[in-house]
């Protein structure tokens, strides 16, 4: 007849016949010495069961603690496992709306990039600068009216550099949509960049429009992730002739390095993608360029 007994060392709980009544051996869950207490009648048994004769009833060795336990350690390594799975299961769901609002996060910064060059002609420069062309703030201060920002881009000093004592307090009112969803505390960091220098976007001799895409607005690259620790409001950008057009590279330069297995981007039409890291960098290299001519796969986004 089974009866409650707990390892005084671990307090594993198992069942154990009540023939095994005053044996030792060695938990097979801690490893240390147990003894089995006498069974007797009205000692702790599940479910209410009167104990049965053990008269007669032939002792067996100590090897009954591992059988003791073995559903035991059985139950618990399927447990263990589908702790892991579910661990991982939930995992990939973090990451993935991680990634959506991430995504969310670039569309809404292309929306306002292109309300701008509606505005303007083109998209802002990378950077606001003084007379000697000395950067001053990020392009992403000249949008905070597009972004419905007016009351903090009404505090800047544009004539004054990002870190001056005429900005620094503007810098830690990050708006929401510059910070990257696993950014950690209330820094000033942004994850969010243009691809800058030649043959992109926005060259050295000034910043093209919508409309001076050739390749197409669904695959040229308008913002993208890119690791950093740059302030929003400070003006660094990602150099297109440093990436090598490799994503989440070991160098920690160019594309990414913020998402796992790739990078979140949104394309000059305003729509958000994640881009593998396997990507070619040949693909990469040619999503950056408006005007390359390079022949891409309609998929390529998908």
């Amino acid at each position: 007849m089974p009866y409650l007994f707990t390892c005084p060392h671990c307090q594993t709980r198992t069942e154990v016949e009540d023939e095994f009544s005053g044996q030792s051996g060695e938990c097979v869950v801690c490893g240390r010495g147990i003894t089995l207490p006498d069974f007797a009648p009205g000692a702790s048994r599940p479910r209410n069961q009167a104990p049965g004769g053990s008269a007669g009833r032939r002792k067996r060795p100590a090897a009954w603690i591992a059988a003791a336990v073995v559903l035991l350690l059985i139950v618990g390594a399927g447990l263990i496992a589908i702790a892991r799975v579910g661990g991982s299961a939930a995992q990939r769901v973090r990451q993935g709306r991680e990634r959506m609002a991430s995504i969310r996060n670039l569309e809404k910064i292309a929306a306002a990039l292109n309300a701008y060059a509606a505005d303007h002609g083109a998209y802002p420069a990378p950077a606001i600068t003084d007379r000697r062309g000395k950067p001053l703030l990020s392009w992403r201060v000249l949008i905070l009216p597009y972004l419905g920002e007016d009351e903090l881009y009404d505090q800047f000093n544009l004539s004054a550099a990002w870190d001056s004592d005429k900005n620094q307090m503007q810098m830690y009112q990050t708006p929401a949509v510059f910070r990257h969803p696993n950014s950690q505390g209330w820094g000033s960091e942004t994850a969010y960049h243009l691809v800058i220098g030649t043959g992109t976007l926005f060259p050295s001799t000034g910043p093209l429009g919508p409309k001076q895409v050739a390749d197409g607005a669904t695959k040229t690259l308008l913002v993208v992730e890119g690791r950093g620790a740059s302030a929003w409001t400070e003006p660094i950008d990602i150099d297109a002739g440093a990436t090598g057009g490799l994503i989440n590279a070991a160098s920690g330069v160019g594309l990414g390095g913020i998402t796992d297995g790739g990078v979140c981007v949104v394309t000059v039409d305003g729509r958000g993608h994640f881009l593998s890291e396997a990507t070619p960098s040949m693909t990469v290299n040619a999503l950056i360029t408006p005007r390359g001519g390079e022949p891409l796969p309609d998929d390529v986004l998908d």
